[in-house]
């Protein structure tokens, strides 16, 4: 059976670690940040796929896509869904992807590959998203609501059901979506707002 390892080492990975209970998990970086005797931390090109099974364990979503597509097509990712989560029927979550402490998906939802819901996020019924989506800690994402890829929401920010949002978006801490976001860009407050498309 293969071993599981991550890929990152950042602060996020420590908790990805702490949240499984393993704190001596192997890690990978990129080759450039690897500092050698950094206890069990290695350089991407010792990875083999093999070996390991992997989760990318890096905040940024367009970082775990860019990963994704360089590593092996044969990669094995596993998936890790905390036991304080709760998960009623009907959901469906893409490989390779992390749901914290204390969130909760309700019924008939949908997320996809490489996905990171950070601690107490709540998706709310009959919501479809994309790939590669994050969301940092306490973030509320109402029913009905369509989200693309490589989508970030900052902390506390929350969406209006029945929502559509494009893919390559940030929504600010602490925003509120209440209308369609169809240009990809940064958004902040409530309603949220492009600032930089």
């Amino acid at each position: 059976m293969k071993e599981y390892a991550l890929i990152g080492a950042g602060g996020f990975a420590d908790e990805v670690k702490g949240h499984m209970g393993n704190m001596n998990m192997k890690c990978f970086v990129d080759d450039s940040y690897y500092i050698k005797n950094d206890n069990n931390v290695y350089p991407l090109s010792q990875f083999d796929s093999s070996k390991y099974q992997v989760l990318i364990a890096i905040g940024d979503g367009t970082a775990r896509r860019n990963i994704v597509e360089r590593l092996p097509s044969d990669t094995e990712y596993f998936t890790f869904i905390h036991p304080s989560a709760i998960l009623l029927h009907n959901v469906e979550i893409g490989e390779g992807s992390i749901v914290c402490a204390n969130s909760i998906i309700t019924t008939n939802c949908q997320i996809g590959k490489h996905s990171h819901l950070n601690l107490m996020t709540t998706i709310g019924h009959d919501c479809i998203i994309g790939d590669y989506f994050t969301t940092a800690p306490n973030v509320s994402i109402s029913g009905t609501c369509r989200i693309g890829d490589c989508v970030y929401f900052g902390t506390t920010s929350c969406v209006k059901e029945k929502i559509t949002i494009c893919s390559n978006v940030t929504i600010g801490m602490m925003s509120g979506v209440v209308k369609n976001i169809s240009v990809s860009g940064t958004y902040v407050g409530t309603p949220a707002n492009l600032i930089k498309g």
